[in-house]
């Protein structure tokens, strides 16, 4: 079994969305594909845990749904095909040497101090190194990006845009964020929204707005009828409600009548600092959920060359 280690100098740098794109891809390419994700030898590691759920969701692909510690990672039995490992941040020198493992760094800082370390890092790892992936990048930035790391002399797997998917918050990370107390807890709290809407201001009718976006929260305040049944009739994941006090019962009774699949949370604040809140947690969220596992595929098969990917996974 050959073994592919996925791992950032930093936190928060993209390496989940790049194991999972790319043990999505494999599996796609009949490869039979292990994931894990290391958590901290010792203690709790909740961020880990986190990870490892959302690896188990990739199809096609071998994952408990628990972290494993990097001794686990060591002992764990040598089979067929390939197994993708999540490291902690860092480099994992030690632990690619004793699997013989080829490494992918993951970055979102194409920074010349950042390139420096990761040159750094490359000289140190030597044949180790398969290559960079770099992720998060605005569109104009996706070429400049890939010819900064030929300059360093890295080989450049792939440049993965930025993604609104990607970067969207779960409600359940809405909810905590705004402090808010959920009225209707039908929905899948656990997968991301992508987009966030705010009721119409103007007169123009509300469910055609309402239509424009797919997987999204909409936030209106408490009283505003009108604007919850127009939302309403467009399936969203999530209805915020602002300013602290309760909705119509009438409101409450059509939703549990539904077909259900939505949350429904009550915010503290006003519609304004609602929606501040909310937009904060756009590009710090974590990765978990299929909806994000399935644009991580994606994004890896646009993006990334999978063929020199492949050829190590064997």
């Amino acid at each position: 079994m050959s073994t592919i280690i996925v791992a950032s100098l930093e936190a928060g740098e993209g390496r989940s969305a790049v194991a999972a794109g790319l043990a999505a891809c494999l599996a796609e390419r009949n490869q039979t594909v292990r994931l894990l994700r290391l958590r901290a030898e010792s203690g709790a590691d909740p961020s880990a845990e986190d990870d490892a759920r959302a690896l188990a969701l990739v199809p096609g692909c071998e994952s408990s749904g628990d972290a494993v510690t990097e001794q686990a990672a060591r002992s764990a039995g040598a089979g067929d095909g390939v197994t993708i490992i999540e490291a902690q941040p860092g480099l994992p020198n030690d632990l690619a040497a004793a699997l013989s493992a080829k490494v992918i760094l993951v970055t979102t800082d194409t920074a010349d101090q950042r390139l420096g370390e990761l040159a750094s890092a490359a000289e140190t790892m030597g044949e180790a190194l398969l290559g960079a992936v770099v992720t998060r990048q605005a569109e104009r930035a996706m070429e400049g990006a890939r010819a900064a790391l030929a300059e360093r002399g890295l080989s450049c797997l792939g440049v993965l845009p930025e993604d609104r998917m990607l970067a969207g918050p779960t409600p359940r990370e809405i909810a905590e964020t705004l402090h808010a107390s959920h009225l209707v807890a039908d929905g899948e709290d656990d997968e991301a929204v992508e987009f966030v809407m705010l009721g119409p201001l103007s007169s123009d009718p509300g469910q055609p707005y309402f239509l424009r976006h797919g997987a999204k929260a909409v936030v209106n305040r408490f009283d505003k009828m009108d604007l919850h049944l127009a939302a309403l009739a467009t399936e969203p994941d999530c209805l915020i409600l602002t300013g602290g006090q309760q909705p119509s019962p009438y409101l409450l009774d059509r939703i549990s009548g539904g077909a259900g699949g939505l949350s429904v949370l009550l915010s503290p604040e006003g519609t304004v600092r609602t929606i501040e809140l909310v937009d904060e947690l756009y590009g710090r969220t974590r990765f978990a959920g299929r909806r994000k596992v399935a644009r991580a595929a994606d994004l890896a098969r646009q993006h990334v060359d999978l063929d020199a990917v492949a050829k190590v996974a064997g």
